[in-house]
C-alpha cells in the first residue's frame, strides 16, 4: 500500500522519515516507555533509524501495518511539521497502538489522531472493528481510547508480546466497531 496522509483541523499524519530520527530518539527516552511500550529499551538512535528506514516502509509496502507520524498541521498551535508522536494500525489484528512525546500529552492530540486513523480504517473498508490494548496501569492510553469511543472489554494477557518477544502481561482491552457511536462508554478502569 502507498502511505496515506491524514489530516484533522490541527494535525497532519504522514509517514515518519529521516527528519524524525532525533525527535523519535528523544521522545523514546521517557521512562514510561520501559514499562508501557514495546519499543526497545534503552532506546538508541539506531533503533529510530531502523524504525523509519525499515520497519515503517516495510509495513506500508506489505500492507500489514500502517504507521504515521503525528505532526502539528499548518496554522495549528502545535509546532508545524514537528513530530509529536506516532500511531499505527496492524491489519492482521486490526489493532491500533500509539505513543505521544511527553511535552504534547493531555491536550487531546492523541484522541484526534486515533479518531483520524479509525475513521480511515472504516471509510476505506479495511475492517469492521478496531481493537486496542495496553499494559494494565497505562491510564493515559486508556483515557485516549475511552475518549475516542472505544468500549472496554476487560483484562486479559496482551495479544502482542513485550520487547522480549515472550512476555504477555495482563492488559486492558477495548474495541470500537464501525457502527458504534463515539460517545464515552461506562465501565473503564480509568
Amino acid at each position: 500500500m502507498t502511505p496515506v496522509e491524514l489530516t484533522t483541523a490541527r494535525l497532519l499524519l504522514n509517514q515518519p522519515g529521516e527528519c524524525d530520527v532525533d525527535t523519535i530518539t528523544e521522545h523514546c527516552q521517557d521512562p514510561l516507555f520501559e514499562r508501557f511500550v514495546t519499543t526497545p529499551w534503552p532506546y538508541r538512535r539506531e533503533h529510530a533509524e531502523g524504525f523509519v528506514r525499515d520497519y515503517v516502509p516495510t509495513g506500508w509496502a506489505s500492507d500489514e501495518e500502517c504507521t504515521w507520524a503525528i505532526r502539528g498541521a499548518a496554522g495549528s498551535a502545535d509546532r508545524e511539521g514537528k513530530l509529536l508522536g506516532v500511531i499505527g494500525w496492524v491489519r492482521r489484528h486490526s489493532m491500533i497502538g500509539y505513543w505521544l512525546g511527553a511535552p504534547h500529552r493531555r491536550r487531546g492530540i492523541m484522541s484526534d489522531a486515533v479518531t483520524a486513523v479509525v475513521d480511515w480504517v472504516f471509510r476505506e473498508g479495511h475492517a469492521d472493528a478496531v481493537g486496542w490494548e495496553c499494559v494494565t496501569g497505562n491510564d493515559a492510553s486508556a483515557r485516549t481510547a475511552r475518549t475516542a469511543g472505544f468500549t472496554f472489554t476487560g483484562i486479559a494477557p496482551l495479544s502482542m508480546p513485550l520487547r522480549d518477544g515472550r512476555t504477555r502481561p495482563e492488559g486492558w482491552h477495548a474495541v470500537l466497531a464501525a457502527t458504534d457511536d463515539r460517545s464515552i462508554k461506562q465501565g473503564w478502569p480509568v
